[in-house]
């Protein structure tokens, strides 16, 4: 106790009998366990955090539903925002509309929501926005809200499948930042607070349930703000995470890859559904560049998320590691890789059922990345 110093609480240990209800804490389901890395120490650990719980979901509590093995989930994650990650949503949707997929958008980037005015134009906005649903919800009256949050973007052109889109914000909404303020807030309800990622899944719920895709494509927070963390841990069957080749963004990915490393069990709960995705690939020295960021990519998922033989070990018969090779294309590190284009940058999306972008220039740009949406949801069909 006394490594522990000013951490250290009086008495310093407490036993079962010490508390009045000692289920309420030695069976809560967000006791995590933490393990320090290159050691057999571990130890259980129960945080009463108010913010960052999410990165530390479990398989048990992200609110799974049978709809969630049929539905692809794709969240689309960046660290940083101007890597053309809500871009790269819009192009998607638009070619797996048109592939035959209905498909809805959900912007869940509600302190920068930008998929709105990207898909859809001022006047095309539903009237309630995600942020509405939360606020009311919290009332009572998130019923009253669902039938007008949703709207067709005119991206989807004259295709057979549409493309809807719940945005963040509601159309005229002059109060947003008021009730965003609220939006974040747990509800008291009669077994206990429902807390704010419980919500956010049901809703999404509740939007499939009505819009009935073939698929959700999420738009995530940026930086590990809880909304990411929901969006990556609790929603998604394949997140992925935009990245350029920048140190600093080595460096935060691996605080937080750090971090799941600790807790194996969240560990494996969420590392058989990330994907890298090399953003803004440049168009000068491409095979130094496209190896440099592979390398790295490969060593921060084998020193964090990959499972480890010590030279000489032996691994059960009845346990399958979970590891690549480096230039495994199957691997979670191996980067589906967006190319930079003059000529796509910060161009709209609206554009594309009009001609304005030939389809070779879009495919030179996002073909790679589109290919391997593709097979991921294919993948993910039941057979």
């Amino acid at each position: 106790m006394a490594d522990l110093g000013v951490y250290a609480a009086s008495p310093g240990v407490l036993c079962a009998d010490d508390f009045f209800e000692p289920d309420a804490v030695f069976r809560d389901p967000s006791i995590v366990q933490l393990v320090v890395p290159g050691t057999q120490l571990s130890v259980n650990i129960l945080e009463r955090q108010v913010t960052g719980q999410d990165w530390l979901l479990s398989a048990k509590e992200t609110g799974e539903s049978s709809s969630r093995s049929f539905i692809p989930h794709l969240v689309f994650f960046g660290l940083k925002g101007g890597v053309g990650r809500s871009t790269a949503l819009a192009v998607v949707a638009y070619y797996l509309a048109k592939a035959g997929k209905q498909v809805l958008l959900i912007d869940l980037d509600l302190e920068s929501p930008g998929l709105s005015g990207l898909l859809l134009p001022p006047d095309s906005l539903a009237d309630f926005g995600v942020v509405d649903w939360l606020v009311e919800d919290a009332v009572g009256q998130g019923a009253e809200v669902v039938p007008r949050m949703v709207s067709s973007s005119p991206l989807s052109g004259n295709l057979r499948y549409e493309i809807r889109v719940a945005s963040a914000v509601g159309n005229r909404d002059n109060y947003y930042l008021d009730k965003l303020s609220r939006a974040y807030a747990d509800v008291s309800e009669g077994h206990g607070p429902r807390r704010f990622s419980e919500r956010v899944q049901r809703l999404v719920s509740i939007l499939e349930h009505k819009e009935k895709p073939d698929i959700v494509l999420i738009d995530s927070r940026a930086g590990m703000h809880d909304l990411a963390a929901l969006s990556i841990v609790g929603l998604a069957s394949t997140a992925f995470f935009f990245a350029t080749d920048a140190a600093q963004g080595w460096q935060g990915l691996r605080s937080l890859f750090t971090h799941w490393q600790s807790r194996p069990v969240v560990a494996r709960n969420v590392r058989e559904r990330l994907k890298m995705v090399s953003a803004l690939f440049p168009e000068s020295d491409q095979v130094a560049r496209a190896r440099g960021f592979l390398e790295r990519s490969y060593t921060l998922f084998a020193e964090t998320l990959y499972d480890e033989v010590k030279p000489g070990g032996v691994v059960p018969t009845d346990q399958e590691l979970f590891n690549f090779d480096m230039d495994d294309i199957e691997a979670p590190h191996y980067p589906l890789r967006i190319r930079w284009s003059n000529r796509l940058q910060e161009f709209d999306p609206l554009q594309i059922p009009k001609g304005l972008f030939g389809e070779d220039e879009i495919r030179a740009a996002y073909g790679e990345f589109l290919d391997g949406v593709t097979e991921l949801v294919e993948d993910a069909q039941p057979r």
